[in-house]
């Protein structure tokens, strides 16, 4: 009886963006959720419906929802059993307006007024395959930004892994102002010119991502005199503005509506939220919360571009083939200097500058762990092509010179340096032998990515999928979501 009565909730839920016509109401585009588990739990299954259909439309401008429920039979309840509630499950995570009949949903996609336009400040206006994007910045104490993120939120939950809402707290209250006034919130809308109006531009929604401020340490430079360090300092309580504070920008969502992707959008919204923190003065590193894999690979593609393009330092970066590798084993330094015994004097060049890198990740505002990697890659595309790995198996180097060699043994110990250090941990758990051959593992597998990586980035293609960001900011704070789902898989360090 189950099987007959019970349908995949991903199967039944369609999701679309629509907008009024003459003629009626437009279709634009029309998808299908990528989870439900958040809603109807981890089978994401349905009971008690024969051709369930669930549809969720978006005013493709204002972002104004509507919900309807339908099928063509109903289980009749038998004892306790009945069938599952769809608009109970769905109700707490929709604002109110998402339940109007649909005669109100159509009457308000007409009332919007001719000359509407996003909520917030237009930060950017770019092309894509000759159509024009703009992206608009705002807020969540704004409260038309609020609005709309209200709206589509539900997103997050159908397109991001262990996605949570974002502007309240553990209760599902709104978070303090001073709190809402942290979250950024980037719109991105395609602008096309309206055939029944040309001076009345048409806004179609794409997608959104959502940034918040953290207060960021920094170390304080000593007083110019003993009697001036104070005896104590605190952070400022209440509203204090954190834009006037040293802070980390952290992108904690970022959805790219499915029929939307593959054309370079999502790329250009990280670029931008990427470009406003540089511009600002007391952001002093941007930064993402719980990528996937995707995303990685957007992120590395528009990192590694912004600084082969904007930093000539990093551009011209070469190992430094001069280091001296002993045959019977040495030690490598932090300024990645080699030497027989730890406690040689070091000379003033290693395999890298250590020293001049940290001053250019500073400078460009990108976490470390992200930096570090995004020079390893750029010095593996530097990399002799008779020693240079290939993602292919059956693509042959040359045969490589002694010296070709010995610049891939110093590349490889620069990424061995690194994974040893984050991993040191996990590694101290292992006898020296296998030690040493999980990190060589981790390396090849590391190294692989990273082929793969560079060889998207040279053949010019935008990313396969744009991505999204499992956000989960409470959970990082001691706190917890209001409805937020569990994980649905457990997540491992992507170095070993």
């Amino acid at each position: 009886m189950d099987d007959e009565w019970t349908v995949d909730a991903n199967e039944a839920l369609a999701i679309s963006l629509v907008r009024p016509m003459p003629s009626g109401i437009e279709t634009i585009a029309s998808f299908k959720p990528k989870f439900t588990y958040a809603i109807f739990g981890q089978d994401e299954r349905i009971f008690g419906y024969k051709n369930l259909k669930i549809n969720l439309r978006f005013d493709a401008r204002d972002l104004r929802p509507h919900l309807s429920i339908s099928s063509s039979k109903r289980f009749t309840s038998f004892g306790d059993v009945d069938a599952d509630n769809i608009k109970d499950s769905m109700k707490d995570l929709l604002p109110g307006v998402a339940l109007q009949s649909k005669q109100d949903f159509d009457q308000a996609l007409k009332s919007i007024p001719d000359d509407w336009t996003p909520p917030g400040t237009l930060v950017k206006s770019f092309e894509k395959n000759g159509d024009l994007y703009e992206i608009w910045h705002g807020n969540l104490a704004d409260l038309a930004v609020v609005q709309l993120v209200r709206r589509i939120q539900i997103t997050v939950l159908l397109f991001i892994e262990a996605g949570s809402y974002v502007g309240i707290d553990a209760e599902g209250n709104d978070e303090p102002d001073y709190s809402l006034a942290r979250w950024s919130v980037f719109f991105v809308y395609k602008k096309a010119v309206n055939p029944e109006a040309a001076n009345q531009p048409q806004y179609t929604f794409q997608g959104y991502a959502t940034v918040y401020k953290f207060w960021m340490f920094q170390q304080p430079t000593p007083p110019s005199s003993p009697g001036n360090t104070p005896n104590n300092w605190e952070l400022p309580e209440g509203d204090y503005p954190l834009n006037n504070l040293p802070h980390r920008l952290r992108i904690s969502q970022f959805v790219i509506l499915p029929p939307f992707q593959k054309k370079g959008i999502g790329a250009s919204l990280y670029d931008c939220i990427f470009e406003l923190g540089m511009k600002t003065t007391f952001t002093k590193e941007v930064t993402v919360e719980d990528p996937n894999e995707d995303f990685d690979l957007l992120r590395d593609l528009c990192d590694l571009k912004y600084l082969r393009k904007n930093v000539p330092e990093f551009a011209k970066l070469e190992i430094n083939p001069d280091v001296r590798v002993p045959e019977k084993g040495g030690y490598l330094h932090n300024n990645t200097d080699i030497s027989l015994s730890p406690h040689d004097s070091l000379s003033n060049d290693g395999i890298v500058n250590i020293a001049k890198l940290e001053e250019l990740r500073i400078k460009h505002k990108i976490a470390p762990r992200q930096f570090w990697r995004l020079v390893e890659m750029h010095l593996m595309s530097k990399l002799p092509d008779s020693v240079r790995p290939q993602a292919d198996a059956v693509v042959s180097n040359p045969k490589a010179s002694k010296a070709d060699k010995h610049i891939y043994t110093l590349w490889r110990l620069l990424l061995k340096q690194r994974l040893y250090r984050r991993n040191r941990t996990i590694l101290g758990e292992f006898e020296i032998t296998e030690r040493i051959l999980k990190l060589n593992e981790t390396l090849d597998n590391v190294e692989w990515e990273y082929c793969r990586i560079l060889d998207r980035l040279d053949s010019k293609l935008p990313v396969a999928n744009d991505p999204v960001v499992a956000n989960d900011k409470r959970k990082s704070n001691g706190d917890a979501g209001a409805r937020s789902p569990p994980r649905k898989k457990a997540r491992v360090s992507d170095d070993l």
